[in-house]
């Protein structure tokens, strides 16, 4: 019989696909591989493992596929798996960020939130926010963003918002609610510091313990990185790569922030902060000359980087997915079948992290609160296949 330590990093290094199904040859057994020791050793294994990454695909909120990127390294057409989303039978309207292979999602703009594995299929409802909107008043925007907060060992869902008069659609005031799944309840802390309408897409990370988000400024010509420390729960800016512009996308990449710059005309570059927060430690990693985009945001996402670290796998124009080879500096298609058109992706890894109940829970049945939301109509955007107030990052 091995020692529980040396059985611990043994098993730290097994796929977590095989760790559910080793829970059941012991008791012992269930009890390492459920114990936050090993849940911690083997996420930190599994975040430097290639097998052990997928991605979540959504289209228009209506299915949730998952793609093991470990199966993308031969040639044979590969087609995501369908995986059961905890509010059945209604459309999943809302996404987060993922962390440490949880995610935070709603079926409703103001609804119940779940925080969800979808690798172990499990998942909880969060208490309802103190925070309620007059009937003179609606939601127009509301963003989610997920964090792991390392000093307290302890997750915590940030949602920005803001409510509008319904009668003169002018802005009555924005708020920025913490969760903590410690303590349980929502507090209010320091609003996002530009107009939600502003953001171009989702919080991005968690990067160095600080969630990202990529917004213009009042003017609407320029674009600035702010970032959300999840520990100090206070908001703070960054600085771009010198010279750039056009920004087109943020995006995490090999645990550092990565920046598409340029236009679909001439040239798109791709840079990654290879040392957290300092503005010199931007590097050109990939230059794409006269680039082939229907559109500028629908044009190479970087997602993962190979097991070998000489590829990057990108997703984008027309539901393409592509190996781009860091060396010939040359693009390999993936076959990658039953991905649409417009679809929402998130990196994410396989892990036995869920903080708090370790049970299962039931399907939540969202029709018993389906709250009713007054929303203000807008033109069609390039993200309105998600609902109002969820950016799409391509």
């Amino acid at each position: 019989m091995l020692p529980p330590e040396l059985l611990k990093i043994i098993l730290s290094r097994v796929p977590a696909r095989c760790l559910l199904r080793f829970r059941c040859v012991s008791k012992s057994w269930l009890s390492i591989i459920d114990s936050p020791d090993l849940i911690k050793l083997h996420l930190k294994k599994s975040v430097e493992s290639y097998t052990n990454h997928s991605l979540i695909l959504t289209e228009t909120g209506l299915d949730f596929h998952m793609l093991d990127l470990g199966l993308l390294d031969n040639n044979n057409p590969k087609k995501p798996r369908i995986s059961k989303t905890p509010f059945p039978g209604d459309e999943i309207r809302g996404i987060s960020n993922t962390c440490d292979g949880l995610v935070v999602v709603t079926a409703y703009l103001f609804g119940p939130l779940a925080l969800w594995n979808p690798f172990m299929k499990k998942h909880i409802i969060f208490p309802d926010s103190p925070s309620k909107c007059s009937d003179r008043c609606y939601f127009p925007d509301v963003l989610f963003g997920l964090g792991y907060d390392s000093k307290t060992d302890n997750y915590k869902v940030v949602r920005n918002f803001e409510y509008k008069n319904l009668r003169t659609h002018q802005l009555v005031g924005s708020k920025t609610e913490v969760y903590t799944f410690k303590s349980k309840v929502w507090k209010e802390v320091q609003p996002f510091p530009c107009p939600l309408s502003y953001t171009m897409q989702l919080w991005v990370g968690p990067v160095n313990g600080s969630l990202h988000m990529l917004c213009m400024d009042k003017s609407r010509r320029h674009s600035k990185i702010v970032g959300f420390s999840v520990e100090n729960e206070n908001y703070f800016e960054m600085m771009f790569p010198k010279g750039t512009n056009s920004v087109m996308g943020l995006d995490l990449l090999g645990g550092c922030l990565s920046m598409t710059c340029g236009n679909t005309e001439s040239q798109i570059n791709i840079w990654v902060m290879k040392e957290y927060g300092v503005q010199e430690s931007w590097t050109n990693l990939i230059s794409i000359v006269n680039p082939v985009c229907d559109n500028p945001y629908d044009c190479f996402k970087p997602l993962v980087y190979s097991e070998d670290g000489q590829k990057i796998l990108m997703y984008g124009n027309r539901a393409k997915f592509v190996w781009y080879d860091l060396k010939t500096k040359t693009m390999e298609n993936v076959k990658v079948v039953g991905v649409p058109y417009l679809v929402q992706l998130e990196p994410f890894v396989q892990s036995l992290v869920f903080p708090g109940d370790s049970k299962p829970r039931q399907a939540f049945d969202v029709t018993k609160v389906r709250p009713q939301i007054k929303e203000e109509k807008v033109k069609p955007k390039r993200d309105d296949f998600l609902s109002k107030g969820f950016k799409l990052k391509l």
